[in-house]
């Protein structure tokens, strides 16, 4: 399991709380963030799946995205895996001091189209 509170650079969210404590975000954006950097290395989240929860859509979790991307948090560059499937690699950081292309963890799921 990964570290929710640690050092600066550390795994998980570090001494910087700004995530948690930024007011742009939505709660529901905010838990998502927290949900996606504390899964465990190699974990392939799918945004298709996580909106078939209760109380949540598709559309709600592109939304929670669009927030954390707005805020700094998130950036996204469409490709390919090995298979020529069109995927989405998706870096979300802690912080927004941290350039997001750079810093955070890296997903990769199926992009618009693809699969």
């Amino acid at each position: 399991m990964r570290r929710i509170w640690g050092e600066s650079g550390g795994s998980g969210l570090g001494s910087h709380d700004a995530l948690l404590k930024d007011t742009r975000l939505s709660v529901p954006a905010r838990g998502l963030a927290v949900y996606l950097l504390l899964l465990p290395d190699g974990a392939r989240p799918d945004p298709e799946l996580l909106g078939t929860r209760p109380g949540e859509s598709r559309e709600s979790i592109a939304g929670y995205l669009d927030e954390l991307a707005a805020a700094g948090y998130l950036t996204r560059a469409p490709g390919h895996d090995a298979q020529g499937n069109t995927i989405e690699e998706v870096r979300l950081a802690a912080n927004p001091g941290e350039h997001a292309a750079a810093a955070g963890r890296l997903f990769r799921w199926p992009g618009p189209g693809g699969g």
